[in-house]
């Protein structure tokens, strides 16, 4: 099924969006009767139910029963639960068993609860405290004129088990969330505060963090704001997110919830983790804050930050990198009408500006390849502006800007609604080409040292913005509904200084600023190769209904969500011409040694990739109350898919029997969960939770939007070389090029041979089964808890990725299948009309098991603490961890190419321990000090043992796992080329990094691991008193602080020397490896293979200082 609501973005060279033009998609135009059907019973739910969208819970809940002295329950008795800081107020009756419930309540607190009935006195207890989508369990025993208080979860003693727990979680009060190190106030060190997530890469100048959840691709995270999806719906971004930085200020966040295993069938959307982040709502009372956070390299005489530890380990050198980073907000929130309508409002603007590029090379006649780019400009008849020459050290200063307003109307007494907005908008300045060591644009020749005019660097920008809505209604003291919509929009654009094709011109002389001395390098002009129309556009909307009707001891939940995203994918790499100069001297004659032009048919296909994905989930649940000690959870949930469909090329089946049209569309899943909460004695001192699911997720959809655009006709290259271009660059630039439309055009030619992506239909989005089973029991020691819980996850439907045009030749002496070579060449091919034949389907491979023990203690009396043992494995096919299908294949150490073959996940971390410790001290009265210490410790990233070269033929180098030798007489060896001394050495650096083990067979897929890492931080808070009712904190977060007091205990973060997007990590084993004529491996070990790189930016200890007012 497909829609026509899409429309078509212009390519705008100044990474503005311009006004969209209506573009219908290509659609199938038959729906199933199935599908008619569903949507008509979801539309009439829609109109008498109302919903949570995306089912995502947004919203809290208190439940509990009502005993008299005798123990009996209390049949009849109302119960009103009234939220303090708005004074609203929800009723409720208890049913026979003495059972009450409360839904879609507002998330935190503090709320009063009291209940009365018919000769008893009234009950009321203070201080709860609601929990993000948890139902809080507050049991009352009313006396004549006594109020026993049994249970309460959250609130007065923090450390009562939580009764409505069943799978593996973890919620964040804001409490705790100040409490968290962080030199970036990043949400994602707030996550990583839960046992079974971890931070597993950090990287870049904007300290981007993966989100692995047991195990599982940080891309299969759902990631929320009061319900409404943040991911990277498109799937670019290694963290999972669409913003560069914070998706929202943590000054907004109310409680922040981590789910691996919920069973209620209301979240769907993952097979990692559910991330759910609740904002801040207005109260009776006007209360705000107004904050500043600081960073930079020293302040003064005192630094700031360590020294690059890489270079100091390995050359002594001391470089402290250049750093500011400033963040200024406020927040502000009250009644507009008190007890009826309240506001909350949040600005927050961040800045960083970090150290640029260095220079590599100086040419030594710059002005004049600027003013011959100028002079062929003017002849050409074109206004181009290439730039200044880069005379200085670049910098580069990354902005981002976040708002966040927000409505809560209290209707009535029955009906609450809140509105929200948000936007994040950040930019980051890149240097393309600009130092880099090497370039060779399109194989004319390689060239060294590269240097750049100004006019070639660019910015990327990204631009969310999200409404949402939401509405909870009480119809009936036992119907309760709640209605959920959001729009999000997600634009990802690259402004441009130049707009021009890219110009390599080789033999340039001058100066090696790195030694100082002379040498030839390369000029690099015009817009970088990748910038040739780059642009994101994806529009989602979120919508759903959920109803609550409490009967007995039962509490059935029925609705449905639907999640509708169009995507718009504009990428032309190459589209405005690559041009080659091999000397200075053909560049001031206009000796073009070669012009190329990636172009598309306008009148074949459009200039970007548009496609949509949607995805309906209908749901209903029972939870019974069997007694006060045991709760089951029972539910399912349908989900179906649809999507638009690529063009489907004829002239592809007709050669290959591959249909290149497939899509999720029409693919469905059944999602039956059950889960159990049991305690083993009346006062809940212990109890066993757990239950089994089926979990229907998600998958970055670059995946699959590659299907859209390389479907084999309307693209391809024009080259001077072969007569379509003209080898002049002014002739080019006057009769090919235009400013105004840079992306080249053409008439397609059929006969063209190109790559093809496709999706095999019926292709499933990621799915997983998983179940848990925990064990909490409340410790008088202390007055702790501890829980063990172990998470077993079986993959259902995972993605795989094939080059389908790789021709088999023979098996290899060690079992391996070769192939032919790249299908780039003519000659390799299995097919002869394309290239690289690039296919996706499903596989049921892979599992995870992960076990984990903590101990804990919230804060209070002035302390508390958290300690934490997880321990973990997983398997995986292919990691689906870059940024397009292709990438993911050749970014795979495989052992058969082409084969599911089942190896240890990219993203298991074996072993980690955490431990936080927190103590508050009040020196002087009312100014309290909070001293929190945060440790880490995990195992490093897996990473494989590959041989250098392309072993398998199978035109990519370094993927192909090693055979471990026996010995010299290995039959599968053939080592006559290797003198003795390297042989030796070879084989003495098998047994040193315990490869040995493998000896005779094959080294597994990530077979071993980067060394331990370390991590320990610190944050101080002090409270001072203001004047009046306010009061100012000051902030001091030490990162790293362990390796600061002792680089030998804490040491660095040590990485694989090859990674690629922080997922594919791996170590070449051997110098060139190659097979004999007879099939035996010929390897080379001439030097020692790379170790381990420090990383600069983990490594580093950093200091953030910060001051807030709060009124």
């Amino acid at each position: 099924m497909t829609r026509s609501r899409r429309s078509l973005r212009t390519f705008n060279c100044s990474g503005h969006l311009p006004d969209k033009v209506s573009k219908q998609l290509h659609h199938t135009m038959q729906k199933s009767f199935l599908k008619s059907l569903v949507l008509a019973v979801i539309t009439g739910l829609a109109l008498t139910l109302s919903p949570s969208a995306l089912a995502q819970l947004v919203s809290s809940g208190l439940t509990g029963t009502i005993r008299g002295s005798d123990g009996n329950p209390v049949a009849g008795a109302s119960v009103t639960a009234v939220y303090t800081p708005t004074n609203a107020t929800f009723t409720a009756v208890t049913n026979a068993a003495g059972r009450f419930n409360f839904r879609g309540l507002p998330v935190g607190g503090p709320y009063t609860l009291t209940a009365s009935s018919t000769g008893y006195a009234d009950g009321k207890v203070e201080e709860i405290t609601a929990a993000l989508g948890t139902d809080i369990e507050v049991n009352l025993t009313l006396k004549s004129d006594v109020l026993q208080l049994e249970k309460l979860v959250v609130g007065g003693d923090q450390t009562d088990l939580d009764a409505s727990a069943t799978g593996s979680g973890t919620i964040i009060g804001s409490d705790k969330l100040g409490s968290k190190p962080t030199s970036e106030r990043s949400l994602a060190d707030m996550i990583s505060a839960s046992p079974l997530v971890t931070l597993r890469d950090t990287f870049g100048d904007r300290e981007e963090s993966q989100i692995t959840a047991v195990g599982q691709n940080n891309r299969y995270n759902s990631i929320q704001i009061d319900g409404s999806r943040i991911n990277d719906m498109f799937g670019l971004n290694a963290t999972g997110l669409a913003s560069f930085f914070n998706p929202l200020s943590l000054d907004t966040l109310e409680q922040l919830a981590v789910a691996v295993s919920p069973y209620d069938v209301r979240q769907a959307g993952f097979t990692g983790a559910s991330i759910n982040a609740v904002t801040k709502s207005g109260t009776n009372k006007f209360k705000g804050s107004v904050y500043y956070y600081y960073r930079s390299d020293s302040l003064g005489s005192l630094d700031l930050q360590g020294n690059n530890p890489r270079e100091e380990t390995l050359t002594g050198a001391k470089f402290l990198p250049r750093l500011d980073r400033e963040t200024i907000g406020a927040t502000l929130g009250g009644p507009i009408i008190k007890d009826k309508l309240f506001f909350f409002v949040n600005y927050e603007k961040f800045e960083s500006t970090i150290a640029g590029r260095d220079a590599l090379f100086a040419p030594a006649n710059e002005q004049q390849l600027l003013d011959r780019l100028n002079a062929i400009a003017t002849a050409s008849g074109k206004s181009i502006d290439w730039g200044s020459a880069v005379t200085g050290q670049t910098a580069n200063t990354s902005e981002d800007e976040k708002i966040t307003a927000k409505l809560d109307w209290q209707i009535n007494s029955d009906h609450r609604a809140t509105l929200r907005y948000t936007t994040t908008e950040g930019v980051v300045p890149q240097f393309g080409n600009f130092a880099n060591n090497s370039i060779n644009l399109n194989s004319a020749g390689t060239g060294n040292l590269v240097h750049t005019p100004e006019g070639h660097f660019y910015s990327q920008t990204r631009e969310e913005k999200t409404i949402a809505g939401q509405i909870n209604s009480q119809w009936t003291p036992n119907f309760k509904t709640e209605i959920r919509y959001s729009s999000t929009t997600q634009d990802q654009l690259t402004p441009l200084q130049t707009v021009a094709p890219i110009i390599q011109i080789n033999g340039i002389s001058g100066t090696n600023l790195n030694t100082n001395t002379a040498a030839t390098g390369t000029y690099v002009a015009g817009t970088e190769q990748f910038r040739h129309g780059n642009e994101i556009g994806v529009d989602s909307t979120q919508m759903g209904a959920t109803g609550d009707y409490f009967w007995g001891d039962f509490v059935f939940t029925g609705g449905f969500e639907r999640e509708q995203t169009d995507f718009y994918n504009l990428f032309r790499q190459g589209s405005f011409g690559i041009v080659h100069f091999s000397s200075l001297a053909n560049f001031l004659t206009g000796d073009v040694a070669r012009i190329t032009r990636n172009v598309y048919d306008p009148n074949v296909r459009n200039v970007a990739d548009l496609s949509d994905l949607a995805t309906t989930g209908v749901f209903g649940q029972a939870r019974w109350d069997v007694n006060s000690r045991l709760t089951v959870t029972g539910g399912l949930r349908y989900e179906f898919v649809d999507s638009s469909t690529p063009t489907f090329n004829p002239t592809f089946f007709s050669a290959t029997g591959f249909r290149n049209d497939g899509t999720p569309d029409g693919t469905s899943s059944i999602s039956p969960r059950v889960g159990f909460n049991l305690s083993i004695d009346d006062d809940r001192k212990t109890q066993v939770r757990g239950g089994v699911g089926h979990f229907f997720g998600r998958a970055p959809w670059v995946i699959f939007s590659n299907s859209y655009g390389q479907t084999g006709v309307g693209s391809g290259t024009l080259d001077s070389a072969q007569g379509q271009l003209p080898t002049s660059l002014v002739s080019y630039l006057r009769d090919h090029f235009d400013p105004a439309k840079p992306i080249g055009t053409y008439t397609d030619n059929p006969a063209i041979a190109r790559e093809v992506n496709w999706v095999d239909d019926g292709t499933e989005l990621p799915q997983s089964w998983r179940a848990n089973l925990a064990f909490d029991h409340k410790m008088a020691f202390l007055d702790s808890m501890l829980t063990a819980e172990i998470v077993h996850s079986r993959v259902d439907q995972a993605l795989f990725v094939t080059n389908e045009n790789l021709r088999e030749t023979t098996i290899g002496a060690d079992g391996r299948q070769r192939f032919a070579g790249a299908p780039s060449n003519l000659a390799n091919r299995k097919y002869s009309g394309y290239t690289a034949m690039i296919r996706v389907r499903n596989t049921d491979v892979g599992d995870s098991t992960y076990f984990s023990i903590q101990w804990s203690r919230p804060v209070k009396n002035k302390w508390g603490f958290d300690l934490a043992y997880t321990r973990g494995s997983s398997t995986e096919a292919q990691s689906i961890g870059q940024t397009t299908a292709g990438g993911q294949w050749f970014r795979n150490a495989v052992f058969n190419q082409n084969k599911v073959e089942n190896g240890r996940s990219d993203f298991e971390i074996r072993d980690r321990i955490q431990l936080s410790l927190t103590r508050q001290f009040e020196f002087v009265k009312n100014f309290r000090t909070t001293a929190s210490l945060y440790y880490e410790g995990r195992s490093g990233n897996p990473y494989s043992w590959v041989f250098n070269g392309d072993l398998n033929g199978d035109g990519t180098s370094f993927n192909d796992r090693v055979a471990i030798p026996t010995d010299v007489n290995d039959p599968r060896f053939d080592f006559a080329a290797m003198p003795q001394a390297e042989r030796d050495a070879f084989f003495a650096f098998i047994d040193a990094e315990g490869l040995s083990q493998w000896a005779g067979g094959i080294a597994p897929k990530n077979s071993h691991r980067e060394p331990w890492v370390n991590r320990l931080d610190l944050k101080l808070v002090q409270d001072i008193p203001v004047a009046g009712f306010a009061k100012m904190q000051l902030f001091f977060d030490f990162v790293n602080f362990g390796s600061f007091i002792s680089k030998d205990t804490f040491g660095y973060t040590e990485l694989a020397p090859n990674l690629s997007n922080g997922v594919f990590r791996t170590r070449t084993l051997t110098s060139a490896t190659s097979y004999t004529s007879s099939g035996r491996i010929a390897p080379r070990f001439a030097t020692t293979p790379a170790g381990f790189a420090i990383d600069n930016g983990m490594s580093r200890w950093r200091i953030q200082l910060g001051a807030k007012i709060l009124f």
